[in-house]
Parts: structure tokens; C-alpha cells; sequence
């Protein structure tokens, strides 16, 4: 565990309980319902400063080691602690970030730029952020420590499951394949994958690393993030692929609210606005225990509205992330063949446990599948899905359908936009527009 104190600038502490009760109206307003918050808003967002710093944090991480399927893994969260936590209604406010695809949970620290990250923007306002990695992500090996992958070639990458792993994996664990496509063809799909040989310590690992494995690391995570659950009032923000794990993480641990940024749904939605876009076969892609590259032809999907120069600074820093995806994909994308496959050989294995085995084949297999889908607990929880006109991944079309398919299962859901504004919160601007829009949605009650 690694203790981080991150000074702010904050007054004495009557002016701090002011400012928690009299933030400034501003001159903008929150978008209607499917609405679209303007360049004039934004301009009075970034010229007003309607949420100044509050408060200092401290930034620590944890390693929480736990077995599932016979294979040892082991879950990183790392949290930012305000000084003075900002309330709502006598509880103090946490956001938890699942991370994107080609990231893990220092992005939601640094950006791309080398700056503050947004989780860092809401905790000097007095908000405890928590930044999850799905299990994989992290580099243990880092020699910074903080997990960063920045010394590996990205054409050598592979999942690192557990802290008890003392080197990395070489390339006799696994087999690299071109898929033939460019990247930005699909959202599921990379000009190189690596696949695990049969019969290696790594196939067993990513064997072991099922749908569920993933959330029961984040329900670890959050327990030991947040202790005084009753006091806490926990929004998730799923950011990208994220979202796709945070949806059905409702099940084992429920949050009072969905904060969206980016946020890519459910595998049900997921494939819903596939086969909407004439994608039909998707469901049989070859995914199981597929390592995806997500290298710089990926990036430039993401960046095609800055200058080369930024983007090669940009992509500098990019590569501290881990850039690639491995099994959460079929899971993420409703890979109906990739998930029955994944089940069987998992099932058919020497390793997984007789515990494993107790309900049968037939819960074993609706187990690998039901993270797809909305869990019943969503039914409790207000959804808001924020995104930018021009986000790349989620455009307005694929926003709009995923609300078709999302809404009957959620309390209340509303939609907002924000106009030309990108998929990811490259630059302060963008982080402090959209935790602004938060802030505001947060104050108007509507997780309430």
C-alpha cells in the first residue's frame, strides 16, 4: 500500500462550508433531457470557474490478492481522499472510475498531457475518487510502481494477473495474428492479437479470468475503498469500455447513481446497435482469450483533431497505459461464441475447482454469460449518460440506442450532450467543462 498527500490551495474552514452552500448559479444551465449544452455554456463553464479548489488529498494504492477458478489474482485500486470531503445530503460524495479499454487506473491521475486527470479535478473539490484497473492491467513490474508499462515494447504486452508474478511473460506463452483489418474498422477490432499457447501458466491465468473475475475485483476494490458504505454516496462512472463492466457490477454492489462520461453499456446494448448497423455476425467473432493491441493506428482514431506534434507527445504518455484488451472483451461485446467457448475449455480444465463444478455445467455457462446483461438492481439507480457531440466511440445515434435498450431497467435516465466535445478527457479543458456539468447535475437532485 502506497500513501500519496497531494497539497490545494483551501481556505480556513468557514469559507470552505461556504462554498460547499453558495456555489454560483453561473450563467449556464444543465441541458434539457436529450439536449445539447452549447459553446456559449462552455465558454461561461471555463470563464466563471463556478467550482474553485476546496481542498488537498491523498492518493494511496492497494493490492488486494484473492483465488477464483483455482488461479491467483490480484485487484489494484487506487484512491484519492479529499481533507475536506464535499456532502450530499449528510454523505460524502465518491466517484469510482472503471478505465477505458487501451487504460488502467492512473489515467483517471495524469493525462495524456502530463496534467491532473479528472479524478484528481474532483478531489481537490472535495471528492473521494476511486480509480479501478481491471485485473490484468497493472504492471507489477513497473520499477516505478505504479504500474505503468511504459519500459515494455508494446508488441510484447501481456495480462499480468497476479503480484506474484516476477517476470514477464515471454513469447513462447503465446502466438501473435493479424487480423487482417485496420484498426477503426470496429470498435472490437485491432490490427494485431496475441493469443496464449495451449498447455502455458498463461492460458490457465486467462482461462481463470472470466466475466465475473473481473467484478469480484472491483466489489474487493470498493470495500476496501470505501468502509463506511452508509456513509458514502457512490456514483459510478464508467469511462468507455468501463462502463460495460460497471452496469453489471449493480448486482454485487449497487452505487446511488451512474455519472457518464464516455460510457460505453451492456454487452446486450452492446451487440443490439451491432446488428442495428448490419453487424449480425459479431456474436461469433474469435475472441476467446484474444489479447487485442491497441497501438498508435488505435490512437489516432481518438486524436484526429489535434496536430501530429500533439499527438506524438500525447501518444508518449499514452504508452504508460496498458494498451491492449484481453478477455473482459467478450463479456463487453456479447461474444456469445467467445463466452460459450471460454466456459467450456474453463470447464473441461484440470485446474478449476471442485466448488467451481458443484452447480453444474448449466450454471457455470449462465454465470460466464449473465454479466452482458442489466442486472434487476439497476432498477434503483438514476442513469446519466453525458457525451460529446463528436465523441468517436459513442456518436449521438449509438448514445440514443443505447438508451432504448437500458431504460426499462434503470430508475430514471436522462441523456445530455455537450457540443464538440471528444470520446476522452485529453485536456483540462474538457475535465473541467465536464466535472462542472457534473457537479451541477449532482446539486439539482437528480441522483437524489
Amino acid at each position: 500500500m502506497f500513501h500519496l498527500r497531494r497539497a490545494g490551495p483551501y481556505g480556513p474552514p468557514v469559507l470552505f462550508l461556504l462554498l460547499l452552500v453558495a456555489v454560483p448559479a453561473g450563467a449556464w444551465d444543465l441541458p434539457p433531457d436529450n439536449g445539447t449544452l452549447g459553446r456559449e455554456a462552455i465558454a461561461a463553464i471555463l470563464a466563471g470557474r463556478d467550482y474553485p479548489e476546496t481542498s488537498a488529498y491523498t492518493q494511496r494504492t492497494d493490492f488486494i490478492d484473492f483465488t477464483a477458478h483455482g488461479q491467483r489474482f490480484t485487484q489494484v485500486v487506487v484512491t484519492l481522499t479529499p481533507d475536506r470531503p464535499r456532502l450530499r445530503n449528510g454523505r460524502r460524495i465518491v466517484v469510482v472510475g472503471a478505465e477505458p479499454g487501451s487504460e488502467y487506473g492512473m489515467d483517471f491521475v495524469w493525462t495524456v498531457e502530463g496534467k491532473d486527470g479528472p479524478g484528481v479535478w474532483l478531489a481537490r473539490r472535495g471528492i473521494t475518487f476511486v480509480a479501478l484497473t481491471r485485473v490484468g492491467r497493472w504492471n507489477f513490474l513497473a520499477p516505478t510502481g505504479d504500474g505503468s508499462w511504459e519500459d515494455v515494447p508494446i508488441g510484447e504486452r501481456m495480462p499480468i494477473f497476479s503480484r506474484t508474478r516476477r517476470e514477464r511473460w515471454s513469447a513462447g506463452d503465446y502466438e501473435v495474428r493479424r487480423s487482417g483489418a485496420a484498426a477503426g474498422t470496429s470498435p472490437s477490432m485491432s490490427a494485431i492479437y496475441r493469443f496464449p499457447k495451449t498447455g502455458t501458466d498463461l492460458e490457465a491465468q486467462m482461462l481463470a479470468a472470466t466475466p465475473r473475475v473481473f467484478l469480484e475485483g472491483y466489489r474487493l476494490a470498493l470495500e476496501k475503498a470505501i468502509p463506511n458504505r452508509r456513509g458514502a454516496f457512490v456514483l459510478f462512472w464508467g469511462m468507455s469500455t468501463g462502463g460495460a463492466s460497471l452496469y453489471p457490477l449493480a448486482k454485487q454492489y449497487t452505487p446511488d447513481g451512474y455519472l457518464g462520461w464516455g460510457t460505453s453499456s451492456t454487452g446486450l446494448a452492446y451487440v443490439n446497435n451491432r446488428a442495428l448497423g448490419g453487424a449480425i455476425n459479431d456474436p461469433y467473432e474469435r475472441m476467446a482469450l484474444r489479447v487485442r493491441e491497441r497501438g498508435l493506428d488505435d490512437f489516432e482514431v481518438y486524436t484526429k483533431h489535434v496536430d501530429a506534434g500533439t499527438r506524438a507527445r500525447w501518444w508518449t504518455m499514452a504508452l504508460k497505459s496498458p494498451r491492449f484488451k484481453s478477455t473482459e472483451d467478450a463479456a463487453m461485446q456479447f461474444g456469445a461464441g467467445a463466452l460459450t467457448e471460454h466456459a467450456v475449455r474453463l470447464w473441461q480444465s484440470g485446474f478449476l475447482p471442485a466448488a467451481d463444478r458443484a452447480g453444474g455445467l448449466a450454471a457455470f455457462m449462465q454465470a460466464m454469460f449473465e454479466p452482458s446483461y442489466p442486472p434487476a438492481a439497476l432498477k434503483a439507480v438514476p442513469v446519466l449518460d453525458l457525451n460529446g457531440t463528436e465523441d468517436e466511440a459513442l456518436p449521438p445515434s449509438t448514445v440514443d440506442a443505447n438508451r432504448r435498450v437500458m431504460e426499462p431497467y434503470a430508475k430514471t435516465y436522462r441523456v445530455g450532450r455537450i457540443q464538440g466535445w471528444h470520446h476522452y478527457l485529453f485536456t483540462q479543458d474538457a475535465i473541467v467543462v465536464v466535472g462542472s456539468v457534473w457537479l451541477r447535475y449532482i446539486e439539482s437532485g437528480y441522483f437524489d
